[in-house]
């Protein structure tokens, strides 16, 4: 067919979430030829992916990214607000904006801003209920998904690597609990010290309940999306913690293959971040879900997966849910049909 298909509104290939994402599209794109450009001096590997200095003009584009539409000034609309809204407008009618989240951040003037771009597109989809409602009562024909990271799969190869890391930092997989963290700033208002501490008391209790606390490296890009000085703080305090940073090994493999061979193989994760949900649910296993805003509230909700927000969060009262889920599984196979199935759709309206 000989389609170029151009990601838009691209992030980092240094944040895992991101660059599973960009993946995932590639994948479900395979017929097509998908480029896309990145901020990162030195993108990391995503397979199948041209990554240009500039995608130029291409047959399709795909608005991709989570919550890529956050608008930090309140009452204003920031200059990547801006940015991003430009992108939608490249060619509208081949646009499709495919498993993003709208986030709380936008509203008022900015989200107007936002529906009103997106009522001109090929084709909206989103990846949780609140946004999906949002949308649709400000008139956008928007449908409903889940992200688009739920259509990859763990991989053999994946697994056994990550079992080679895991070895070398003297961690047994059945007694692994991973944990994902991040830092907090303006576009998610949490206390990152009161954060911290209720990490520090997770990490003992399950070092009292013989667990071995892995803190999972998921982001080192820009500003606080950068999980090592956050993990390096906590170390400090429970010193008997290990840290698994997959942007340190050194592998043929994409980032986020490492990671989910990790998380299919530990006995406990603790998903902080959104993408640690996403894919240990799509290799197979039952995250504790610590969410912090609509997408995380979403997963929970929508598949009855266990978890709080992280507001709530109280070590004491949920530490034997968070055990209980070392003994549970999760049947991947049908949401990853339906993101299959969503994603052709969208790509029709374009086709068509």
């Amino acid at each position: 067919m000989g389609l170029t298909i151009g990601l838009v509104n691209t992030y980092s290939t240094l944040n895992i979430g991101d660059a599973a994402i960009y993946s995932a599209l590639t994948a479900l794109a395979s017929e097509a030829k998908v480029v896309a450009q990145f901020q990162d001096a030195q993108p990391e590997y995503i397979p199948g992916l041209q990554i240009l200095p500039e995608i130029g003009h291409c047959d399709a584009y795909i608005s991709v990214g989570g919550d890529i539409f956050n608008n930090a000034r309140e009452g204003l609309i920031t200059k990547a607000f801006i940015r991003n809204l430009l992108e939608l407008k490249r060619s509208p009618r081949q646009t499709i904006l495919f498993g993003q989240s709208i986030p709380r951040s936008c509203h008022g003037f900015s989200f107007e801003a936002l529906a009103c771009s997106l009522r001109r597109l090929a084709a909206v989809c989103v990846r949780d209920v609140e946004s999906h409602k949002r949308l649709t009562q400000a008139g956008v024909k928007a449908i409903l998904s889940f992200d688009t990271a739920f259509s990859l799969s763990v991989s053999s190869q994946g697994q056994a690597e990550a079992k080679q890391v895991f070895q070398a930092l003297e961690i047994i997989p059945e007694k692994a609990a991973l944990i994902s963290l991040r830092a907090f700033d303006s576009m998610y208002s949490h206390d990152n010290q009161q954060f911290q501490r209720q990490l520090v008391n997770l990490c003992r209790q399950l070092l009292e309940r013989q667990y071995q606390p892995v803190l999972l490296i998921q982001s080192q890009a820009y500003g606080a999306d950068n999980d090592l000085a956050v993990a390096e703080e906590i170390f400090q305090q429970v010193p008997q913690l290990k840290i698994f940073n997959p942007f340190t090994v050194s592998s043929d493999l994409a980032k986020w293959e490492l990671v989910m061979g990790a998380l299919s193989i530990s006995a406990v994760i603790v998903a902080i971040r959104y993408h640690t949900a996403v894919l240990a649910l799509a290799s197979g296993k039952i995250p504790f879900n610590l969410y912090y805003s609509n997408k995380g509230r979403d997963l929970s909700q929508r598949l009855g997966i266990p978890g709080c927000s992280l507001e709530q969060f109280d070590v004491d009262a949920y530490i034997d849910a968070i055990a209980r889920t070392s003994e549970q599984t999760f049947d991947h196979a049908a949401i990853r049909t339906r993101v299959q199935q969503n994603f052709n759709q969208c790509l029709q309206q374009i086709k068509g």
